[in-house]
């Protein structure tokens, strides 16, 4: 599986996916009270959505010669955006998902393992690739 963020698919950074963490749905912003001497709870419904979670394990693969430290400070740039960006999977290529990343693994865990998670936030919403 392949995935392409900010219009550059993942393999042209040493990238490959392993697992991915993607919800079908964000978390829905409804109101629950307790009422006294009422079984359950009464719903106050809110339609709106909140950002989906995406999560992504990488394995870093770096380039003939260069090494993890190297491959790791240049993905600073891959992973980089000031908005939002498409995030679409390969297997589900006519849609993306508008997301920006927000956090991963330490360098010292991606330099010893090589694997490491990147966790994107995204848009409820997809939108056409």
């Amino acid at each position: 599986m392949s995935v392409t963020f900010k219009g550059i698919p993942c393999s042209q950074v040493g990238l490959e996916v392993m697992d991915v963490e993607r919800p079908l749905f964000g978390p829905f912003s409804d109101s629950f009270i307790k009422l006294p001497k009422v079984s359950g709870d009464i719903v106050i419904g809110d339609k709106t959505e909140g950002d989906l979670e995406v999560r992504i394990q990488f394995l870093l693969e770096p380039p003939p010669g260069q090494s993890h430290y190297d491959a790791c400070r240049a993905l600073r740039t891959y992973f980089k955006s000031d908005d939002k960006e498409k995030l679409i999977f390969a297997k589900d290529s006519g849609w993306a998902y508008m997301a920006k990343f927000v956090s991963s693994d330490n360098i010292e865990r991606i330099v010893e393992d090589g694997i490491f998670w990147a966790t994107f936030r995204c848009s409820p919403d997809m939108v056409p690739a």
